[in-house]
């Protein structure tokens, strides 16, 4: 802000007009109350030589030094930067690119407390002369609160674990003594209630394994995965038989998805497989449709009903466990794709993905890293 100041009193000095030079000290005013009162810390540097010229009052104290600390100094001279190595090589790589942006920087107060910041610096010109802007952001809170967050979900983990772990010991126990009542009461009249007992701790466990899935739907990254070869690993994890399965999605294009997204193919298979009957084919194909992708999986077997279109996707609903489009639509949804069912009933169920633009990329285009 010195450089910007210096600059404007050049410039009054070349003899311009008044309304100009009024001009030039009122945003001069507007541009200094934003550096004071900017809710981050900025430093203003020397283009050529990297030494600070001014400091706001956010970074001075949050860091605990006075004005005079920082006037005149360059990034690597200051205490509170513990990596004097590191700052050297952030100048070189900014006079190069012009732009440098690091996460998780470590700094040191006055006091000797250690913080986490977010560092932007950027190159420009002001009148010819070339200025650096730092802006430091402190995200020491957010971090711990990250860390808080990740260690409340790995106990919340490891208590579903061994709380499904009981259950199941539990649910092993009541299908002995359940098969052994069976052997002991032969009598057909009770053999509906025997069944009704067996189906309710069937879902019960089915139940117990949608837990152990969907805790993990969203615990790692989303990432840039080639459809093609996720439905040739669902087919090879599917248990097709004399059912064919068609690939006919092209080579390299590629969606932008959670890790589980191979759980939704498998899904979309051994449904088609449980429930279509007379199914003999099932498709993958891609199509577009109004400037979007849709990535479809059609059968030739026998639909779903008009008045189950929409319920297939809740959880429970179903003639098995009615748990897999349940999960599949979790998993899509942490990227923002979506799926419906738009098959005719009686000629085979088709589903229908999605996938927004920012996270489609042909075969022609390469995934970003």
């Amino acid at each position: 802000m010195n450089a910007l100041k210096m600059d404007t009193n050049d410039v009054q000095h070349r003899n311009q007009q008044p309304a100009e030079v009024a001009e030039l000290q009122q945003s001069e005013l507007k541009y200094r109350r934003l550096f004071e009162t900017a809710q981050d810390g900025i430093l203003i540097l020397e283009g050529e030589t990297g030494k600070i010229t001014d400091a706001n009052k956010f970074i001075l104290d949050m860091l605990g030094y006075p004005l005079e600390y920082f006037i005149g100094k360059q990034l690597w001279e200051l205490g509170f930067i513990r990596d004097k190595t590191f700052a050297q090589n952030a100048f070189l790589k900014l006079k190069e690119n012009s732009y440098i942006r690091y996460e998780d920087l470590p700094l040191e107060t006055k006091t000797g407390e250690l913080i986490e910041v977010e560092f932007i610096s950027n190159v420009y010109l002001v009148n010819d002369h070339q200025i650096i802007q730092c802006n430091i952001r402190n995200i020491t809170d957010r971090k711990r609160m990250e860390t808080a967050l990740v260690l409340s979900r790995r106990k919340l983990n490891l208590l579903s674990t061994i709380t499904r772990h009981d259950i199941n010991n539990q649910l092993m126990t009541l299908n002995g003594f359940l098969e052994l009542l069976h052997m002991e009461v032969p009598d057909p009249a009770y053999e509906k209630y025997f069944t009704r007992i067996a189906d309710a701790s069937s879902r019960i466990s089915a139940m117990i394994r949608f837990t152990r899935e969907y805790e993990q739907i969203g615990v790692n990254a989303p990432a840039w995965q080639e459809c093609r070869v996720l439905v040739d690993m669902a087919t090879r994890d599917a248990t097709p038989g004399k059912v064919t399965i068609k690939n006919d999605l092209p080579a390299g294009c590629c969606i932008f998805a959670d890790p589980l997204i191979v759980k939704v193919f498998y899904n979309l298979i051994d449904n088609a497989l449980r429930y279509g009957k007379k199914l003999t084919t099932i498709r993958f194909f891609l199509v577009e449709r109004d400037g979007r992708h849709v990535v479809v999986c059609e059968d030739d077997g026998e639909g779903v009903p008009a008045n189950e279109k929409k319920r297939i996707f809740e959880r429970g609903f179903g003639k098995n466990s009615g748990l897999g489009l349940a999960i599949s639509r979790e998993i899509l949804s942490i990227t923002g794709m979506t799926i419906h069912e738009t098959g005719t009933p009686g000629t085979g169920a088709r589903f229908e993905i999605m996938v927004p633009e920012k996270d489609f990329r042909s075969g022609k285009d390469r995934p970003p890293h």
